[in-house]
């Protein structure tokens, strides 16, 4: 059922106004002055006010219709609005008084002034079509348009507003075909080979024939050899699983890219690198969850499917519009989120001392793990003209401070990575392929 449409208050229009100054500039001579010759004039404005007041509607209605409500960030969104009314309005002739769209803005005063931008605006009959670019990820207003409404003679106006609603804005994956995997595999069928025998294609070696063994995996050239039935042993294929922690509680301002003009910053980076990297092992069929640390910690078990990448982009819409804050780290998250011998990536600038102790509580877990710093550039001085020698040791104490922290990492066996977000994250994870990622023995 749709709600009641609320009635329509009208108020005179710059038409009446200019028309009720020229009657009054004509009387007032007249009854200061007693100029009465100007009373003639101030009766053809009057005339106009009262006897040609034209009609207008009760009900007004704007119905917006934003066809697509998810986009990927960079888009453009087209919104339609379809003007409607019980009587004849201004609108409805575009060659008297077409309607005049006073104003775009947006509706959260949360979003950020990059949230979405107008493009372009146009009406055509009693159809306004609006188009809105989306330059960055996140769940965004896209505000509201003021349309003013015209009686038939012009001499009243109606404000009306039509929302448009949200439009949620998914993070362009960036890209990413490396897929690390852990040093033991959980017992499910996957496209990996693990280091068992078991089912599959990667061959290891051959072994005298048991009972119960398959005909088809006899070695006959063995068998001639050692004069006695020998098979082929195989690598079991199994799926690997994965999760990402995104840190969301640093958001810095990074340097743009040449190339991309989409706004960039840590959080930016880590949200982009985790879709690509989601991307990528549902691609090769395997599982994969999200843990976002920000005002409160939130997460998605690991699954598989194409529908869970957009499941993936639905948990990280929100980390734009938390402002809380609660205490409390991953050691709160159910047993299911982390499954045991899980691959962790961490997507952190390494800044908060909070998101440091979690990375080695999970450590202590005996998580394999891959921390990737997200951070591309170093702090500016804070005075202006060339540094001086207190600004030079405060970004000494800094860089000690940064090693200091992967130190402390490299000490847990835990690898660390830069990416800046700009390079495919494959060259940052390269050399981490020549062997499984090992978590610690507990």
């Amino acid at each position: 059922m749709a709600p009641p449409v609320p009635p329509i208050s009208w108020r005179p229009s710059q038409r009446a106004m200019r028309l009720l100054t020229a009657a009054v500039c004509a009387l007032v001579p007249a009854i200061v002055f007693g100029a009465w010759w100007c009373v003639p004039l101030a009766a053809v404005p009057l005339l106009l006010l009262t006897a040609h007041g034209g009609s207008h509607p009760a009900r007004i209605r704007a119905e917006a219709d934003v066809p697509d409500r998810r986009c990927f960030e960079g888009e453009t969104v087209t919104a339609t609005i379809r003007l409607a009314a019980d009587a004849a309005a201004g609108w409805t002739r575009q060659e008297y008084l077409p309607p005049r769209l006073r104003d775009f803005h947006e509706f959260d005063p949360t979003a950020t002034p990059s949230g979405v931008r107008l493009e372009s605006l146009e009406l055509t009959g009693a159809v306004i079509t609006v188009r809105l670019l989306v330059p960055r990820w996140g769940r965004w207003s896209l505000g509201a348009v003021a349309v003013d409404v015209y009686d038939t003679a012009g001499l009243r106006v109606a404000a009306l507003q039509a929302d448009l609603g949200e439009v949620e804005a998914f993070p362009v994956p960036a890209p990413d075909d490396t897929v690390l995997v852990p040093q033991r595999f959980p017992d499910r069928f996957g496209e990996h080979s693990a280091r068992t025998p078991g089912e599959g294609v990667e061959f290891i070696a051959v072994r005298p024939y048991v009972f119960g063994d398959r005909q088809r995996r006899i070695n006959w050239p063995a068998t001639t050899r050692r004069r006695e039935l020998q098979v082929n042993t195989f690598e079991a294929e199994r799926a690997a699983e994965a999760v990402v922690v995104i840190d969301a509680l640093s958001d810095l301002p990074q340097p743009p890219a040449t190339e991309d003009l989409r706004p960039r910053s840590t959080l930016d980076i880590a949200v982009r690198g985790a879709a690509g990297l989601a991307q990528a092992y549902l691609k090769a069929h395997d599982r994969i969850g999200v843990v976002t640390l920000s005002g409160r910690v939130q997460w998605l078990t690991p699954g598989s499917g194409n529908a869970h990448l957009y499941r993936i982009a639905q948990t990280v819409m929100d980390l734009r519009k938390d402002f809380t804050y609660e205490t409390g780290g991953l050691n709160r998250l159910p047993t299911r989120v982390l499954p045991r011998g899980a691959l962790i990536y961490v997507f952190s600038p390494l800044l908060d001392p909070g998101v440091v102790e979690a990375i080695r509580d999970l450590a202590d877990r005996g998580h394999p793990l891959v921390v990737i710093d997200v951070l591309a550039h170093e702090p500016h001085p804070t005075t202006a003209g060339k540094p001086d020698h207190l600004d030079m040791l405060a970004l000494r104490l800094w860089r000690l401070d940064r090693q200091a922290v992967r130190f402390v990492l490299g000490e847990l066996g835990v690898p660390v990575v830069n990416w800046d977000g700009v390079a495919p994250l494959d060259l940052a994870l390269a050399p981490l392929l020549q062997m499984p990622v090992a978590g610690r023995a507990r």
